[in-house]
């Protein structure tokens, strides 16, 4: 009996700053261009406790769970990624009708957006996208002000995204 040995496709590791994020350009050009660090999200199923006999079976559940989308970007001294993403998420309560309490409602504006991480090979090629569908921002994180800098770091902003699903592309 013949034994078959598989080749490794690609025997190159995945870098940890090998990466892109893409969003609707138009209205959120400041996330794709100060990204620093995505979090991709983990993916489980339930287990399902059936009885059977003197003791239970655990069998897997009919529903999978996404857990959340984390991108931390760099902000600039304007904080203009911050005010694009806080009118995001004060969009989803303020009345669609009144321009001016954003100042971002435009006639046929969504509340989601697809956002895409570009994996870059070592030559800085698209190997793979993972598309979040119908993402939204949650949450966005503290912002830490300090006045004793010993190497100078700049200020980052966590934010938190939900999503439908993702896709491997």
């Amino acid at each position: 009996m013949a034994t078959t040995v598989t080749a490794l496709e690609n025997p190159n590791f995945m870098a940890p700053s090998g990466f892109r994020v893409v969003i609707n350009r138009e209205r959120f050009p400041n996330l794709e261009f100060f990204a620093q660090n995505v979090s991709h999200p983990g993916v489980s199923v339930q287990a399902v406790q059936a009885p059977f006999r003197s003791s239970d079976l655990f069998v897997p559940g009919d529903k999978i769970f996404f857990e959340e989308l984390q991108i931390t970007a760099m902000l600039d001294e304007n904080m203009t990624l911050y005010k694009e993403i806080f009118n995001w998420l004060k969009s989803f309560v303020d009345d669609p009708m009144d321009k001016n309490q954003t100042g971002i409602y435009r006639a046929g504006d969504k509340t989601t957006y697809d956002i895409s991480v570009l994996i870059q090979s070592s030559h800085n090629n698209t190997v793979q996208t993972v598309r979040s569908k119908d993402a939204f921002p949650m949450s966005m994180g503290n912002i830490e002000f300090t006045s004793t800098t010993g190497d100078v770091q700049y200020i980052t902003l966590p934010i938190t995204f939900r999503y439908t699903t993702f896709t491997l592309e």
